[in-house]
């Protein structure tokens, strides 16, 4: 797959991603498989927004690595967390 491609798909995700952080700050429920409210419950509400930027972060991560201007990001991950699975090569 062409790297542009890549990189699309992922500013496409992590538009999904910003656009959720909005709507869930502005009317203060976030929803997934549960709903919080941030009133109510603020520690997972806030949680779900860390999640949330997080996939944006990766998304950035993946799309510079997709244009040749960073490292992979799976690669880094997978050297500070050495338990999780390695990635599979050309299957």
């Amino acid at each position: 797959m062409r790297p542009a491609y890549i990189a699309l798909v992922f500013w496409v995700l992590a538009a999904c991603a910003v656009f959720g952080i909005v709507k869930s700050w502005r009317t203060g429920v976030a929803t997934g498989p549960f709903m919080y409210r941030r009133a109510e419950e603020p520690i997972s509400f806030m949680m779900v927004m860390f999640g949330r930027v997080f996939v944006i972060g990766l998304a950035v991560a993946e799309t510079l690595y997709a244009l040749g201007l960073a490292g992979d990001p799976i690669a880094a991950f997978h050297s500070y967390m050495p338990f999780l699975p390695s990635p599979r090569r050309g299957a």
